[in-house]
C-alpha cells in the first residue's frame, strides 16, 4: 500500500495505491450546502492550498439508519452530515491514457443512500475494464428536492449537485487517467430515475455520453402543485417558510421520517424545463447518446416478500385489489399476470412492471426514435435469501455489475459459487464493454441486438443461463396498453 498525490484544479489530494488500483476518496467536489447555501444550487468548492487527506469516505447526507431488508441490500449506513458533498475515485492509473469513466448515480428513493457503500466500491470495475469509477454524495430528501421558490429552492437541488458532480469530473477525470470526452452515467432505483431527469436538463447536456439506467427511468417525477404539498406541510411545522434554514437538518429529517412523502425531480419550468416524455422523445439533449436500460424480474418483492398481509393474499384479494387500483385496464391484467402466478407473485409482478419494467420500456422507445444505439435488459438471478421469496429483487442486480459479491452481507443475498460468479463476470464486461464502444455485447454472451420492433432483451441469470429473448413477458407488457 502506497501513497499517492494528485493535483486537482481545486488542490492536491492524496490517496491509496493498492493492489494496482489507486483510490481518492472524500474528495469536495462544491461547497458545503449549510448556512445560506442550503437549498440553493450548489456552488463550485474553494480551492484548498495544503494536501487535502482522500483516503477516507466523506460524510454522507443526512437519513435515517437502515435495518431489515434495507441492511440485507447493501445501503449500509456511513456517519451522516449537511456536509456531504464529495466524491470518490478508483483508477488503474493516473497518467494520460485517457480510460472510459464509469460515473455511479447511487438509489435509495433519494432519502438513503451514498457513494461509499460497500457494494458499489469501484476497485473491481476499475481493474477489470481498465476503467476511472466515480461514485458520489448528493443532497438527500427534503433538504435536496424541497421547491421553494421564496428560498431560490427550484426543488433539483440534488440533482444539480448531481450535475456539478459531472462537471469536476469534466474538468478534473483526465488527471486521474480517465477520459473526460467518455463518461457513463450509470445508476440504479433513484439513480436511474435521476438520470432519466438529467437526460431532460439543459445543465446536463454534453456532460455525459453514454447513460445506464437501472431498474428506474420515467416516475418519481413530481409536478410543481405536487411538489409544494410538501414544502407547505414542511413549513407550517417550522413556522414558516422563512425559518426553514434555521432549522437543524436532524429536525428537517426527523420531520421527513413521520411523513409519507415522496422526492424527485420537480418540473418547474427552470431546470426542468418541459416534460420529460417530450425533451427525452425529441432527444434535444441526448440525441447519439447510447441507452442501455432494464430492470429485475422481481423489484417490488423487496415490498411484498416481508408483508404479512400480502403473503397471505388470495386469489380475490388479488382481483379486487388488481380493480381498484387500475379499473377498467384489470380485466385484461388478470389473466395475464395471474396465469402460472401466486396471487402474491401476480400482485408482484405488477407492481414491479407499473414502477420499473414498463416506465423502462418506453423510455427505450421514446429514445430509439432518434437513436438506434438503444439496448434493454433484464435480470432474472434469484436471491436465495428468505428461503428465495425475493427472486430477482430491487437493487439485487448492483453487486453482479460491481463485481462485489464478497461485500458484507452479500453472500446470503447474492448466493455463492461458480454460476454466480460467472453471471458476475459476464454483467460487468458488458457494462466495460459498454462504457468503452457504446456496445453492451461481447464475446461471451449470447449476440445482443439493439431494441427496435423485436423488442429483443438479454436476459442475466444463472438458473436460466445468459439468454436473448425477443420480447419476454408480452401479455403482461401488452395488457398495459400503448407501447
Amino acid at each position: 500500500m502506497n501513497s499517492k498525490t494528485i493535483k486537482t484544479l481545486s488542490g492536491e489530494v492524496k490517496g491509496i495505491e493498492e493492489n494496482g488500483i489507486s483510490r481518492f476518496l472524500g474528495i469536495p467536489y462544491a461547497e458545503p450546502p449549510v448556512g445560506d447555501l442550503r437549498w440553493r444550487a450548489p456552488v463550485p468548492v474553494t480551492p484548498w492550498k495544503k494536501t487535502r487527506d482522500a483516503t477516507k469516505f466523506g460524510f454522507s447526507a443526512p437519513q435515517a439508519p437502515v435495518a431489515g431488508l434495507q441492511k440485507l441490500i447493501g445501503i449500509s449506513g456511513n456517519p451522516t452530515n449537511e456536509d456531504c458533498l464529495f466524491l470518490n475515485v478508483w483508477t488503474p492509473g493516473t497518467d494520460d491514457l485517457k480510460r472510459p469513466v464509469l460515473f455511479w448515480i447511487h438509489g435509495g428513493a433519494n432519502t438513503l443512500g451514498s457513494g461509499s457503500q460497500p457494494r458499489i466500491d469501484g476497485e473491481h470495475l476499475a481493474r477489470r475494464g481498465d476503467t476511472v469509477v466515480v461514485t458520489f454524495n448528493y443532497r438527500l430528501g427534503a433538504l435536496g428536492f424541497l421547491h421553494a421558490p421564496s428560498l431560490g429552492a427550484s426543488g433539483n437541488e440534488a440533482l444539480l449537485d448531481q450535475v456539478e458532480a459531472l462537471k469536476w469530473v469534466r474538468d478534473n477525470i483526465a488527471t486521474f487517467g480517465g477520459d473526460p470526452e467518455n463518461v457513463t452515467v450509470f445508476g440504479q432505483s433513484a439513480g436511474g430515475f435521476n438520470i432519466v431527469a438529467l437526460m431532460g436538463m439543459e445543465q446536463a447536456a454534453g456532460l455525459f455520453h453514454k447513460a445506464v439506467p437501472m431498474s428506474g427511468s420515467l416516475g418519481m417525477h413530481r409536478t410543481v402543485a405536487e411538489a409544494r404539498v410538501t414544502t407547505d406541510a414542511l413549513a407550517h411545522s417550522f413556522g414558516g417558510v422563512e425559518h426553514l434554514r434555521s432549522v437543524s437538518s436532524d429536525d428537517i429529517l426527523q420531520w421527513q421520517l413521520a411523513s409519507s412523502y415522496g422526492y424527485g425531480a420537480v418540473h418547474d419550468g427552470e431546470v426542468i424545463k418541459a416534460p420529460l416524455v417530450d425533451t427525452i422523445g425529441s432527444g434535444i439533449y441526448t440525441k447519439g447518446i447510447p441507452l442501455m436500460i432494464g430492470s429485475c424480474e422481481h423489484e417490488s418483492a423487496l415490498w411484498t416478500a416481508m408483508n404479512p398481509e400480502m403473503q397471505a393474499m388470495t386469489r380475490d384479494d388479488f382481483e379486487s385489489r388488481l380493480r381498484h387500483v387500475h379499473g377498467e385496464r384489470a380485466e385484461a391484467m388478470i389473466p395475464a399476470y395471474a396465469e402460472g402466478r401466486s396471487p402474491v407473485n401476480a400482485w408482484t409482478a405488477i407492481m414491479t412492471d407499473n414502477t420499473f419494467r414498463i416506465p423502462a420500456i418506453r423510455t427505450a422507445g421514446l429514445h430509439r426514435q432518434h437513436t438506434p444505439d438503444t439496448w434493454m435488459y433484464l435480470f432474472d438471478h434469484q436471491s436465495p435469501a428468505m428461503e428465495g421469496r425475493l427472486g430477482s429483487v430491487h437493487s439485487l442486480d448492483i453487486p453482479f455489475v460491481f463485481g462485489t459479491l464478497t461485500a458484507e452481507g452479500m453472500d446470503e443475498f447474492c448466493g455463492q459459487g461458480e454460476e454466480v460468479e460467472s453471471l458476475s463476470a459476464a454483467l460487468m464486461d458488458s457494462y466495460l464493454h459498454f462504457a468503452r464502444t457504446g456496445n453492451p455485447g461481447h464475446e461471451g454472451i449470447p449476440a445482443w441486438h439493439r431494441y427496435d420492433s423485436y423488442r429483443t432483451t438479454m436476459c442475466f441469470g444463472s438458473e436460466r443461463g445468459i439468454r436473448a429473448q425477443n420480447d419476454p413477458m408480452s401479455a403482461e407488457r401488452q395488457s398495459w396498453g400503448g407501447d
